[in-house]
């Protein structure tokens, strides 16, 4: 693993800054015009009567959402439809996207720091044992190819660089553009399905190497397997690598094939662009040989990953159990939650509304008209 005095110091600012662009730009691309925004608002209210006073708040209200096997009721935020966080989220819905990710990344982060500061030596010496486990499985089905793939990587200087880079560098902005692609050209469905199955892939995986710790093979003994931990030498640091905090015993399964499975296949099936569906499935295959010639996993562990994608996706719709509780959050800032894609594509197909009618002078969002 790269050591932190290895990182050039305006890595520290780089790579964060990439990635804020890529969040920053995916909001870009997906903002909606005020006028989108208010025929959409428009039509879900067939009653809809404008207030003598246009900062009137819309009246109190209740509605109910599904939680489980229950059913609660929740306060409607419309009433905060005209505050300026609610006008802001409708015209930049990817800015709740640009929160799951948030919400989803640290977490994940925080809780595999505090397994990586709480678990002994008893867990190191466990995630061994079950390292040479899955090595021995491998050797009995006659797939234990890690080993060989890495030689041969390390025979040319520029595919280790390009391997080590790749793993270091692509996952997560990777998975952040394609936030921002998916976004914009997949369906809403499709889409929704597909940002929760990632979310619900990290807690699944979390769930099984708490339980069952795996050393990947830059950790096992050199003396023993002959294993290099390329990152280290190719020096690809990282400030996504280099963590002092990270369990590092979480070989299985892989959630970097895992994401890129999916990102690939949804790309393959979804989207519009012929160039991108052409070279889509060789992601998930150009991160399966990485994470495999820099030591940081085993076959298997990509075999795992892809099961945890397969069990994630036909699951996924159980977050969406979260959503009172989002909405309660939304009431604690007094906003209301922007129309999910779902619904303002739906109802703007519904209305059929014209480029003529987008194309209103006013700008109602900006000057408080009601909504």
């Amino acid at each position: 693993m790269s050591k932190p005095d290895e990182i050039p110091a305006l890595s520290y600012i780089l790579e964060p800054a990439f990635v804020a662009a890529l969040l920053t730009a995916g909001c870009l691309i997906n903002r909606r015009r005020p006028a989108d925004v208010v025929q959409a608002h428009l039509a879900l209210d067939d009653n809809h009567v404008p207030a003598a006073d246009p900062s009137e708040p819309i009246p109190w209200d209740w509605k109910e959402m599904r939680f489980l096997a229950w059913k609660m009721k929740i306060p409607s935020n419309a009433r905060f439809r005209m505050n300026l966080s609610s006008r802001f989220l409708a015209m930049f819905p990817f800015l709740l996207e640009v929160w799951y990710w948030l919400l989803t990344y640290w977490t994940y982060q925080i809780a595999r720091a505090v397994q990586a500061l709480t678990m002994g030596a008893d867990f190191r010496s466990l995630a061994e044992k079950h390292a040479r486990q899955i090595i021995a499985f491998e050797e009995w089905l006659h797939i234990d190819i890690e080993l060989g793939l890495q030689h041969l990587v390390m025979r040319h200087d520029w595919l280790l660089v390009f391997f080590n880079k790749t793993y270091a560098m692509v996952h997560i902005p990777a998975t952040i553009a394609f936030f921002g692609y998916s976004y914009r050209y997949f369906s809403p469905h499709i889409f929704q399905s597909t940002r929760r199955t990632l979310v619900l892939c990290n807690c699944i995986a979390f769930v099984v190497f708490s339980s069952w710790p795996c050393m990947p093979p830059r950790l096992l003994p050199f003396e023993d397997f002959g294993y290099v931990d390329t990152l280290h030498t190719g020096k690809a640091a990282s400030i996504w690598t280099t963590n002092k905090f990270q369990n590092q015993l979480a070989a299985f399964p892989s959630l970097h094939f895992g994401y890129s499975f999916v990102i690939g296949l949804s790309l393959f099936f979804y989207s519009p662009h012929r160039v991108i569906r052409a070279v889509s499935l060789f992601y998930p295959l150009l991160i399966l040989l990485v994470i495999m010639a820099t030591a940081n996993h085993y076959l298997l562990d990509a075999v795992g990953g892809f099961f945890v994608t397969i069990l994630a996706y036909r699951a996924n719709k159980l977050l969406l159990n979260l959503r009172p509780i989002e909405e309660w959050f939304f009431w604690l800032l007094r906003t209301e939650r922007p129309m999910d894609k779902v619904q303002f594509q739906s109802v703007m197909n519904r209305e059929n509304i014209s480029p003529a009618q987008r194309d209103m002078a006013q700008r109602p969002l900006m000057y408080g008209n009601p909504v």
